[in-house]
């Protein structure tokens, strides 16, 4: 009798079944040995140590069914064919070759330590396993050292701690882990669960809540801003803007409403246009109307903001233009210097006649009644040059920050990305959740909340020239001195010459009250001093015009670099002050004297022209305005005039409108009678 050989497929490995020809009797190893020809020696031989390596614990051993794994297939099929005796139409099976992946285990839910594996077709095996083979074939030793390079270069170190082989440095985990699996790793938890790079985003009562696969995956500023909750890191809605920078992170899903929100505050995607009510009496330009569009976003999210445009491009204006759509009997409060409260309540006259639910107060008054306004409730809350408030430990800043609104806006032009204080002080009024000092971590939390456009942005919106007025208010003190000297006026029988004189003194009080040998210092040059320096911190270049050399001469003690000119200079060196200003980027600020520097001047390096004080003929203020605005000038001219309010300047501004007559027809004081001088000193 001969023994044949059945065969059959089992996935890779193969079923061989041993069988005497003509019995069906069952076949041990004696039998075997028994029936067996010389034939049959190498096959029965291999087939038997298989057997018995995979049936070691039984007593008795049948060798009718025999399972060959895939590593000994095609070994196992050849010697079986030297017998002559194989039977089954499986083909002969050509053992693929072996390949390896690599597979890293992390053994602590931060990514931080983890162990490296080797993952084969035929099983999975330690880097560190010394074993040289795996499933009776020889490991690929040099693809593995491959990946452990790779894993050493992505930014794990080699570091024995516990059962772990490799460590990576918190900051580091998230590109570390992102690279792996950008390059085709596989990486398992702790739990060995397969890793992806995926992370959700969405809303649980109220918080923004983030989930990923480990917390090695999380952006470390992230985690600074988050509490973690078992593998959910949870941050307050006012710091979204943290999470904002993952919107270009293809494997965050995001629920639908938060994706509006933060699509909305990285780049407007979705924010609706909020025109102004009808009640609002003015145009807006483009640039200043997508302001309002923005504020109304954040109103309606619950957010507050930092209007931060640059000096001239009409913050005021976009504020009024938001606060006519809010429909509320609950006052607005708007809180400024005392120097700019008269131009608010112009601004208001102008754009809003018919609104009268507006509390204007100086910061003086807000901090001399912080308990009054702190018991109130208000629609809005508008900081006019907030940097008021930019030290957070002042009683001032203190008081600001227990006022209560639905919304709080803070204006500045001066721009702060520098001076992380200054943010910090202003963002704990805007957002008291916000309280990560942090410089790098705070800048990404408020930016979205955060609108600053500067000149070069909006040009194409821009007209040629834009001119302001600034109603200044006198201080207390300074009022003092002006009343003094107007109540000590004489007019009976005055000469025309004797009311020219008196005017002039009045306007030099208006000036700053040191020109009349007093020792108070003028609001104007307070305001003048803040919008230089405003514009210098913006790199712009400035010119600032006065009748009064001697007021230039104050206004020169506060910049001692200034280039200066008036009449005394000489024609070389008035040439050389031109090109200073006109070619050196270290020379922003030029002050000149209305007559010397009002004609014949090539100053088109200029953005900024401040008008310290007014003249009779505007076109004599025009032609200074013009020596910036001229052919050759690409950039819009912002022109500034500094009026103080219930004095001589705002008086002669309407003695020159209601003359009926254009700047161009009135030359210096003789479109003025005698009477109308008077009428001046009244």
């Amino acid at each position: 009798m001969a023994l044949n050989y059945k065969i059959e497929r089992k996935g890779r490995a193969l079923i061989v079944r041993i069988e005497e020809q003509g019995s069906r009797r069952i076949l041990y190893l004696d039998t075997l040995r028994a029936i067996a020809k010389e034939s049959d020696r190498e096959a029965l031989a291999f087939l038997v140590k298989i057997h018995l390596q995979s049936n070691r614990n039984l007593d008795t051993i049948s060798f009718q069914r025999i399972e060959v794994p895939p590593t000994h297939v095609k070994e196992a099929i050849e010697l079986m064919r030297k017998t002559g005796r194989l039977i089954g139409d499986v083909p002969v099976a050509v053992l693929p070759p072996l390949e390896v992946k690599p597979l890293l285990i992390l053994k602590d839910t931060s990514g931080c330590f983890a162990n490296l594996w080797m993952d084969y077709q035929v099983g999975q095996v330690q880097f560190d396993d010394f074993a040289p083979t795996i499933d009776g074939r020889s490991r690929l030793k040099k693809e593995e050292a491959t990946f452990e390079k790779d894993l050493l270069e992505a930014g794990y170190i080699r570091k024995m701690v516990g059962d772990t082989q490799y460590y990576c440095p918190s900051e580091k985990v998230k590109e570390c882990l992102e690279l792996l699996l950008a390059v085709g790793w596989q990486i398992q938890d702790v739990r060995k669960n397969p890793i992806t790079a995926q992370i959700e985003v969405r809303e649980e009562n109220g918080k923004v809540v983030l989930r990923g696969p480990i917390r090695g995956l999380f952006d470390q500023k992230i985690q600074m801003c988050g509490v973690w909750e078992g593998e959910s890191l949870r941050l307050k809605k006012s710091q979204i803007g943290a999470i904002i920078p993952l919107l270009s992170n293809t494997e965050v899903k995001w629920e639908a409403n938060l994706l509006r929100l933060a699509e909305g505050l990285n780049s407007g995607l979705g924010v609706e246009k909020a025109p102004p009510s009808p009640e609002f009496k003015g145009k807006l330009l483009d640039y200043q109307q997508k302001g309002v569009d923005w504020l109304q976003f954040l109103y309606d999210w619950g957010f507050s903001a930092l209007l931060a445009d640059e000096m001239g491009l009409g913050k005021t204006v976009q504020v009024l233009a938001f606060l006519s759509r809010l429909g509320t009997n609950l006052p607005v409060l708007i809180v400024a210097p005392t120097t700019l409260l008269f131009n608010w309540r112009s601004e208001i006259s102008k754009f809003l006649p018919h609104y009268t639910n507006f509390i204007l107060i100086s910061y003086t008054n807000l901090r001399l009644n912080e308990k009054q306004y702190s018991e109130m409730d208000f629609e809005a809350i508008i900081l006019d040059e907030s940097n008021a408030i930019k030290t957070a430990t002042t009683q001032t800043a203190r008081a600001a920050c227990k006022l209560k609104g639905r919304i709080k806006i803070c204006l500045s032009g001066t721009p702060m990305e520098n001076r992380p204080d200054e943010i910090w002080s202003q963002f704990h009024f805007l957002m008291p959740d916000l309280i990560e000092r942090n410089i790098d971590t705070l800048k990404q939390q408020i930016r979205p909340f955060i609108l600053r456009r500067r000149k070069e942005e909006v040009q194409l919106d821009l007209p040629e020239k834009i001119e302001q007025i600034s109603w200044i208010e006198m201080s207390d003190a300074q009022r003092d001195v002006y009343e003094s000297y107007r109540k000590g006026i004489s007019l009976d029988g005055a000469t025309k010459m004797e009311v020219l004189e008196a005017i002039l003194r009045l306007r030099q009080i208006c000036c700053d009250p040191r020109l009349v040998g007093s020792d108070v210092v003028g609001a104007k040059i307070e305001q003048l001093i803040s919008d230089v320096k405003e514009a210098i911190d913006q790199n712009r270049k400035v010119l600032v015009y006065s009748q009064f050399t001697s007021m230039l001469q104050i206004i020169r003690e506060e910049f001692k670099d200034a280039l200066y000119l008036d009449g005394s200079v000489s024609p070389d060196k008035r040439g050389e002050q031109v090109r200073l200003f006109q070619e050196d980027p270290n020379c922003p600020l030029f002050l000149l004297s209305l007559k010397a520097g009002g004609v014949g001047l090539n100053l088109t390096a200029a953005d900024y022209v401040f008008l310290f004080d007014p003249w009779w003929n505007d076109a004599v203020e025009r032609q200074a305005i013009d020596r910036a605005h001229r052919i050759g000038q690409k950039k819009t001219v912002f022109a500034k005039r500094y009026l103080t309010v219930g004095t001589i300047e705002e008086k002669i501004l309407q003695l020159k409108t209601q003359k009926q007559q254009t700047a161009d027809q009135l030359l210096d004081l003789e479109g003025f009678s005698h009477d109308d001088l008077l009428l001046l000193l009244h």
